[in-house]
């Protein structure tokens, strides 16, 4: 199986790609091809253009920021029919505070609207960069939110690959807003308690 990283030049498409690089065949993807394969050839994976990433992958992440949400339409053809999994959060700093951008649908619900043919899912949004350098740590639990069972069951196939990490699903995409929430109530927990890298774990 072949998965491309669109946007997968920071930490977190560098991260995911050398966890996922020992089970898929991986391709980080960038508007600039040469800063790709940079990126690539530090997380020891394959690199390109976005759009030719795209084109070949069986499934995609998006680790864009969401202001590149609307340029996804000239992605439509590469990725109709293919899982895309989305941790992309809307959010906003002020006076040192992450607040969640509300007033409008989810980052997922906006990229399924641009995809309408591919299956999306909203996932990996708590899961920190720091802890893909370190998969030992990576005990947590990853929400999963996708209209179909089969779709969550896809990306849960794909997430579990990264680490000791338990993929739940969180419902249809409609839910995506309540996943995306979490990461600036993270960030802020982190900032304001000392914490290095929160995550989440349920327990029952």
């Amino acid at each position: 199986m072949k998965i491309a990283i669109i946007g997968g030049t920071g930490k977190m498409g560098r991260g995911l790609a050398t966890l996922l690089r020992t089970n898929y065949e991986v391709y980080i993807g960038s508007r600039d091809p040469g800063k790709a394969e940079a990126a690539a050839e530090v997380a020891g994976v394959k690199g390109g253009e976005s759009h030719s990433v795209a084109e070949l992958c069986d499934a995609a992440i998006l680790t864009i920021p969401p202001e590149a949400i609307a340029s996804l339409e000239s992605f439509k053809k590469q990725l109709a029919d293919k899982l895309v999994v989305t941790p992309i959060v809307p959010m906003r700093e002020e006076g040192g505070i992450f607040y969640y951008r509300e007033g409008q649908d989810s980052a997922a619900q906006q990229v399924a609207s641009s995809l309408k043919s591919s299956r999306v899912s909203a996932a990996l949004h708590t899961v920190p960069s720091r802890f893909l350098k370190h998969p030992e740590k990576l005990n947590v639990d990853v929400l999963i939110a996708a209209d179909e069972r089969s779709t969550f069951e896809e990306t849960a196939e794909i997430v579990k690959r990264l680490g000791s990490v338990r993929p739940l699903y969180a419902g249809p995409l409609s839910t995506a807003s309540s996943l995306e929430m979490i990461t600036p109530l993270l960030l802020n927990l982190a900032k304001l308690n000392g914490i290095k890298a929160p995550s989440v774990r349920f327990v029952d």
